[in-house]
């Protein structure tokens, strides 16, 4: 006899039902951070024209912010198909990036394996001991507290030397790092002429590169930058993004957040993004090429880069499963079969999931 509960459980009509009310809830927070609704639109209206596009769209796990920085809300069905999401782009990559995971994802192990591109001091909290610690806040002035598995900016935390004296309990300070196996970087800053766009933080390039032996390319690239005075430019963090040329290194587009808000120019500092040449773009190419080398396994990377006081390059992470909002949302062109074409263009089709049935 056919179990009809478990047909409605399993149905996803039933499941969208159920993950309404927490969806509700939090667009009603994420929809707070837009200056301006979409032409025609009520915040109630843009939530369940959200909705239909989810169900639309199952296979995407279309996010609030992709909804809304793709600007999914006046596209057609089929444009929305062009689009990669996050999601839909660690499924692509995944097949051919796992092998990558492992020194990219964990910030002490990146720093270990590309020590050749990074020149800043740092140190793994759980490896020391309290007054190693501190003696390396003392000695760099600033650092940068990052769990050493996060992203998106969580976790972050500046410390400065003269904030030392008002921690009642190093001791038990010192514990909740090591408990949340905390990283501790020293603090550097941009270039002014990256700083000039908000000098709090520390502003990368993004740069996405595929590599096959000796073939390398750029897929995309664009600029982050911080907002509100925070010290990431991390868009989760409430950053800033723009796309640039990767033939050019120059910025293409305006400045987006990830509540789709545009900038002409940024809000504290007044400095205009599009038309704006990043400086060193030759060599920041010829450095992500040459980190691109150091594994057998890099293959598709989103590369962070700073550019120091003087024009030194520092290399600030690589990401095995980069997300594409940068190369999409600012502009609004999807990159979905652009990027799906070149992974079999430089890879090959992905090997085919063995059968549970026959471990084959």
């Amino acid at each position: 006899m056919v179990d009809m509960g478990n047909i409605l459980l399993d149905n996803m009509l039933v499941k969208n039902l159920r993950a309404y009310p927490v969806l509700r809830r939090r667009f009603r927070t994420y929809v707070k951070g837009i200056d301006k609704l979409p032409e025609g639109f009520t915040e109630r209206k843009l939530f369940y024209d959200y909705i239909k596009v989810r169900r639309r769209n199952p296979e995407k796990r279309v996010s609030m912010s992709e909804y809304t920085i793709f600007g999914f809300y006046s596209l057609p069905e089929e444009e929305q198909k062009k689009f990669l999401t996050d999601t839909e782009a660690t499924l692509l990559m995944r097949p051919y990036n796992a092998e990558s995971e492992p020194y990219l994802k964990d910030k002490v192990a990146f720093l270990q394996n590309f020590s050749q591109f990074v020149s800043r001091d740092w140190l793994y909290v759980p490896d020391e001991q309290p007054e190693a610690f501190v003696d390396f806040v003392k000695r760099n002035g600033s650092v940068a507290l990052k769990p050493k598995l996060s992203s998106w900016g969580i976790g972050f935390r500046k410390l400065n030397a003269e904030d030392l004296d008002g921690i009642e309990d190093m001791d038990t300070f010192f514990q909740e790092l090591v408990e949340g196996k905390y990283l501790a970087e020293q603090f550097i800053q941009s270039d002014e002429r990256l700083a000039r766009f908000h000098p709090e933080s520390l502003n990368t390039i993004r740069v996405i590169t595929f590599r096959n032996g000796e073939s390398f390319e750029v897929f995309g690239c664009g600029l982050r930058v911080g907002n509100k005075g925070l010290h990431v430019d991390n868009a989760h963090g409430g950053g800033i993004f723009c796309e640039m040329d990767p033939e050019t290194g120059v910025i293409i587009t305006d400045g987006l957040d990830e509540h789709g808000n545009y900038y002409e120019c940024h809000p504290m500092t007044g400095t205009r993004f599009k038309g704006e040449q990043i400086p060193c773009w030759r060599e920041i190419v010829d450095l992500c090429r040459r980190a691109s080398m150091t594994l057998p396994c890099l293959k598709v990377v989103g590369w962070d880069v700073a550019i120091l006081p003087g024009g030194k390059l520092e290399l600030i992470e690589g990401n095995h499963n980069p997300g594409m909002n940068i190369v999409q949302a600012p502009a609004k062109h999807g990159v979905h079969d652009k990027f799906a074409n070149m992974l079999i263009d430089f890879y090959g089709y992905p090997p085919e999931p063995e059968s549970k049935e026959t471990g084959t």
